[in-house]
């Protein structure tokens, strides 16, 4: 394992008056940063959901330059752009380093990858067996009534249901070598524990959904498992709205809600800086 120290700054939001003006004034709120010290080989990069959405040989392809301004749908050619430009950077930066890197996958894909199968033929990874789930609402909303609403009555389904042959990792970010695939954060924890690596680096899509709530991302590894979760604020980015595109307000707070409890956040130049200055 990689015993070079790096450190490199780290955001977080601090709520001084948690309860209300009748509480102690604790001190300054707001933006804070403190240094985080680690060797290379107790850090990963993860990376969620970084689909192949419009690429060429992936689901409903587009073209170089293509747009859908004012649309949530825009988030597909900027997610080209953040895997071209930072994602897969850093995630070189990494791997010229021997940092690991763990890729959260989508069911359909998955198995497509040697180190899943053996991942999840590994006992040690298994989920134990629960109570049965508790019967839910006499009469539930279901799937297809909630996606009209969503999406609108032609809404095809999901691409994962819809181009199970094309679904796949975006080509630019996919695996390498031994580099694990993983479904779970029992499988993610797991890995980590083998390893050693107590402090997680996030990438991928989309902010404000995937990206903290699926398996093995923000949430579950920092509340269930206590890891160190940093999400790289510039490698990322949520579904914006007509009334929240010119400020990118859903990507924002899909960001503050790590730094004000779930984590960290910093820039992708930052953690390439810092990992290249522990090599020197």
């Amino acid at each position: 394992m990689p015993d070079e120290i790096m450190t490199l700054p780290v955001r977080f939001c601090r709520l001084g008056r948690l309860y209300g003006p009748g509480m102690p004034d604790l001190g300054p709120e707001g933006l804070m940063e403190k240094p985080l010290v680690k060797t290379l080989g107790q850090v990963a990069i993860v990376s969620v959901h970084c689909w192949n959405l419009g690429e060429k040989t992936g689901p409903y392809p587009i073209e170089a330059g293509d747009r859908c301004p004012g649309r949530a749908a825009d988030w597909v050619p900027k997610a080209h752009e953040i895997i071209r430009d930072r994602i897969a950077p850093a995630m070189q930066a990494a791997r010229d380093a021997g940092v690991t890197i763990f890729h959260v996958a989508q069911s359909t894909y998955a198995n497509r990858y040697e180190t899943f199968r053996s991942i999840a033929e590994d006992p040690e990874f298994k989920a134990p067996q629960g109570p049965p789930r508790p019967d839910g609402c006499v009469r539930a909303r279901g799937r297809d009534e909630r996606w009209e609403d969503q999406y609108g009555p032609d809404y095809p389904g999901p691409a994962w249901i819809t181009h199970t042959d094309a679904f796949d990792i975006a080509e630019a970010v996919r695996p390498v070598g031994d580099e694990p695939v993983v479904l779970t954060g029992r499988q993610l924890n797991g890995l980590c524990r083998r390893k050693d690596i107590d402090t997680l680096f996030y990438v991928g899509f989309m902010a404000d959904i995937c990206l903290l709530n699926v398996p093995g991302a923000v949430r579950e590894m920092s509340e269930t498992y206590g890891y160190r979760c940093v999400v790289l604020r510039d490698c990322t980015t949520a579904y914006e709205f007509e009334d929240t595109m010119e400020g990118e307000w859903m990507t924002r707070a899909a960001i503050r809600s790590v730094e004000s409890g779930t984590g960290y956040s910093t820039t992708s130049s930052t953690f390439i800086e810092a990992v290249e200055d522990a090599q020197r």
